[in-house]
């Protein structure tokens, strides 16, 4: 947030001539997208950190036989309710990590670094490029927010899977916590348990929420370019009287104005999700979250995902105006990316949810099921194990490919053609 304010508070001209006059070639290092992306990469390295000494050595790539000391009652002492025991393949439990999910969020933090690498090269590209130019340019604003937004969500999508990583490897349960409870009764451990897992759960939604928000963010500054693009079609017509003027300024403003209402309710929604997660925090705050919860998980998220959906269009629709193309040449090419990036966010997890088989029946899985072909159902018994930590960690994990590929899509058609002396230029610098 603070730098969000300080990038909006440096975006002017004015500023940038006084900082250029103040610091000259090093101005660059103040500017709000290398500032993000430093702080950024910081912030993922100490998570790679992490993952490095913890998953890939401690427990030797996630190795059940490792890690799954940690889930044994006899030696750990810990609470696991009953759906939690005998959680080590092949037999299925609620913190069960399937073969095949166990290497995909192992090969996630590889998929976070290649995104800061091609973000990275992106902005060295640009600056290279533009070195000489005056920053302050609303499409150039635009770039850093559209560039940067695969790396924020890796950022907080590498941080929401230790999270998720901490409550089925039962790594929450420190050693420490371990001594502390030798000795104490079955249902005091499964309340400690039961704490620290809502806890872990807690920040891994507030991880992404985070990155939510500035997806929001993104289609804000997309709006406002919008608006000054569009705001030039009143200023070619002179002639026209002031009501007439006055109309057709409400009209343009209706064009933004469904941008606008998705991004208010969209932080009103990040907002609301990040109170709900430190709510429920406490367990025993569960009674009163719970029907809150069911509520915007079978109600408002898909309500939300349509918007989404039809937000998306809008941009579409608003990338075709000859105003906008004028100010945001190829605007559709460029936003392609972050649009699927968008509706990825909003619904790859309602989705997933929509998978899970555990505690309830899977409405994707009953559609299998009941699939008849020639008066037959040859899926009638066909069946999978999936729960809701499955769905996270899977979520969390899929995002930094995701992220992955919209960074290498910016990459090309964010390019600028180069004249050939200048890349003769490069080559020799």
């Amino acid at each position: 947030m603070l730098v969000i304010i300080w990038g909006i508070a440096t975006s002017g001209h004015d500023t940038q001539d006084k900082l250029q006059a103040k610091l000259g070639k090093w101005k660059v290092f103040v500017q709000w997208y290398v500032v993000t992306g430093f702080l950024l990469l910081l912030f993922s390295l100490r998570t790679l950190f992490d993952v490095v000494k913890f998953e890939y050595f401690v427990d030797h790539f996630l190795d059940p036989a490792i890690y799954g000391k940690n889930l044994d009652p006899n030696i750990t002492h810990i609470g696991l309710a009953d759906d939690e025991m005998n959680g080590l393949p092949p037999s299925y439990a609620a913190l069960t990590i399937p073969e095949y999910l166990r290497w995909i969020s192992l090969m996630g933090p590889f998929a976070g670094l290649a995104t800061f690498f091609v973000v990275g090269f992106q902005v060295v590209r640009y600056l290279y490029r533009h070195r000489d130019q005056t920053e302050g340019h609303q499409e150039s604003h635009l770039r850093g927010v559209v560039l940067g937004m695969p790396i924020v969500f890796v950022a907080m999508a590498l941080r929401a899977t230790i999270r998720q990583w901490a409550i089925m490897t039962g790594s929450c349960w420190t050693r420490a916590i371990a001594e502390q409870f030798k000795d104490a009764s079955l249902e005091a451990r499964q309340s400690k348990w039961t704490l620290l897992k809502a806890l872990e759960m807690a920040t891994y939604e507030q991880d992404l929420q985070v990155a939510s928000a500035f997806q929001f963010f993104a289609v804000a500054c997309f709006a406002q370019v919008c608006s000054l693009a569009l705001s030039h079609i009143l200023s070619n017509n002179n002639e026209d009287s002031d009501g007439e003027r006055k109309e057709r300024n409400i009209i343009l403003q209706l064009l933004v104005l469904g941008l606008h209402a998705f991004v208010v309710l969209g932080m009103l929604k990040t907002i609301v999700n990040i109170v709900l997660a430190m709510i429920s925090s406490n367990p025993d705050n569960e009674a009163f979250l719970e029907p809150i919860q069911d509520k915007i998980l079978h109600t408002l998220d898909p309500v939300f995902l349509f918007a989404t959906v039809l937000s998306v269009i809008n941009m579409n629709l608003l990338g075709r105006i000859k105003k906008v193309e004028e100010v945001l040449p190829n605007a559709n090419r460029k936003f392609n990316a972050t649009r699927a990036l968008l509706v990825i966010g909003q619904g790859q997890l309602t989705f997933l949810r929509s998978l899970i088989t555990a505690g309830a029946t899977s409405p994707v899985l009953h559609a299998i099921n009941n699939f008849k072909f020639q008066g037959e159902q040859p899926f009638k018994d066909f069946h999978w194990n999936f729960g809701i930590h499955q769905a996270r960690l899977l979520h969390s994990s899929l995002l930094c490919f995701e992220c992955l590929l919209v960074a290498i899509v910016n990459c090309i058609v964010w390019a600028e053609p180069q004249k050939k002396e200048d890349l003769q230029e490069a080559l020799l610098s």
